[in-house]
């Protein structure tokens, strides 16, 4: 409970934007205790959070001194959104670049269990729907410094649709099935409740595996499949201990620091999957851990995530596919993606200079994917020949980088 109510403070001190130092001084007290209310080593006394809670309604709208006493989950569904919604005005009146965010359209719609998934939809062109990846958020991903310009990219020359992730962003954080089946059917319904006759497919992580499912099953819906970062084979199917053990080190760091505005945590957790990231970039991954999803969520998706192995579907697909892996990727190794693109009849096999798993603006990399992804995704770039055998070694060369 103590955890919890770290979680909760840290949220409503970001919506109420006021520092540590400055919340202290209000109330009376050494910064200090202050930072051992926000780290979890104490909590407040009665005393103190009730005077807490009064100096905080006054920035954050709603708080009640009962609120602390809710459930996680509960307390961040009641302020999570108006967190973000601040933070979409902010950007919005600060940067001109911010405002697709308030061009897009955000629907729901409801799969076969009754799970309400929240869709977004901007832009103009071709059709590309993006599979849900690790974290997203419809809203927060367009005042990301890590999402917004990718997304707002691929708006300029797709239809681009994306989704929240059952237990995850806008979508229901309540659910139920949470088997891969269950993802693969929740992009079904995406895209038959939007009644899309043919779509191309972008997968970033394990959304490549949802889009290849999906391929496999409904190969004439399906133009191109772009994919990056890809596996078939979740970590605890590719016989490798070091695998097992990131796997492990990663749940770790999840059960005991989701949410934490700790440099520590963050740095730790972001060195795993964006260890070339600028300072803003790890702040911003930090405040999607907290509004996308709670720590509860996220490893159940990951147990999930660990045990896929969709291996026999690939020689299946018999649609033009592009995959592109980032040369030095620590959360999925590149072999993984030779694996795929060795084992999809034809597919392009691009590998990029890269310590990220996924591409982040500011890199060079960043503007060769994105022409890639423009250019295959609008048919301007053919699929190549199949991809040659994957080396035991990341540096060694690869057809079509």
């Amino acid at each position: 409970m103590q955890d919890d109510f770290r979680q909760k403070l840290a949220l409503i001190i970001d919506l109420a934007g006021v520092s540590r130092s400055g919340l202290a001084r209000e109330i009376g007290l050494d910064k200090s205790v202050v930072s051992r209310w926000v780290s979890g080593a104490t909590r407040p006394s009665t005393a103190s959070l009730d005077q807490l809670t009064a100096k905080l309604a006054d920035r954050v709208a709603g708080l009640l001194r009962s609120d602390w006493e809710r459930p996680l989950a509960a307390f961040e569904a009641k302020f999570r959104t108006s967190a973000l919604d601040r933070r979409i005005d902010a950007a919005t009146a600060h940067d001109g670049s911010a405002a697709p965010a308030s061009r897009q359209e955000v629907t729901f719609c409801t799969t076969a269990d009754q799970v309400h998934l929240a869709v977004a939809s901007m832009g103009e062109g071709p059709v590309l729907v993006k599979a849900p990846n690790w974290l997203n958020h419809v809203e927060y991903d367009l005042v990301s410094p890590a999402w917004a310009p990718t997304f707002t990219r691929l708006a300029r020359n797709f239809r681009f649709i994306r989704y929240d992730a059952r237990g995850n962003g806008l979508s229901d954080w309540d659910f139920g099935d949470d088997s891969f089946e269950a993802s693969v059917r929740d992009l079904e319904t995406v895209i038959d409740r939007l009644a899309l006759e043919q779509v191309s497919l972008l997968g970033l992580s394990q959304g490549a595996a949802f889009a290849i499912a999906y391929a496999a099953r409904h190969p004439a819906r399906v133009s191109r499949l772009l994919l990056h970062g890809c596996y078939a084979r979740g970590r605890h199917r590719r016989n490798n201990d070091l695998e097992r053990g990131k796997s492990g080190l990663v749940d770790s760091l999840i059960a005991t620091g989701w949410g934490n505005d700790s440099p520590v945590y963050n740095n730790a957790l972001a060195s795993f999957f964006i260890p070339s990231a600028a300072p803003d970039q790890i702040r911003s991954f930090a405040l999607l851990q907290r509004v996308s999803a709670s720590a509860d969520n996220v490893l159940r998706s990951k147990a999930m995530l660990d045990e896929i192995d969709i291996t026999g579907v690939l020689s299946t697909i018999r649609v033009p596919t592009l995959i592109t892996h980032s040369r030095r990727d620590q959360i999925v190794p590149i072999e993984e993606g030779r694996l795929v693109a060795t084992a999809i009849p034809g597919a392009r096999f691009v590998s990029l200079e890269s310590d990220n798993h996924v591409i982040l603006p500011g890199e060079p990399a960043w503007d060769r994917w994105m022409s890639l992804v423009e250019d295959f995704g609008s048919g301007r770039l053919a699929g190549g020949q199949a991809a040659t055998t994957p080396a035991a070694s990341n540096s060694a060369p690869t057809r079509g980088s």
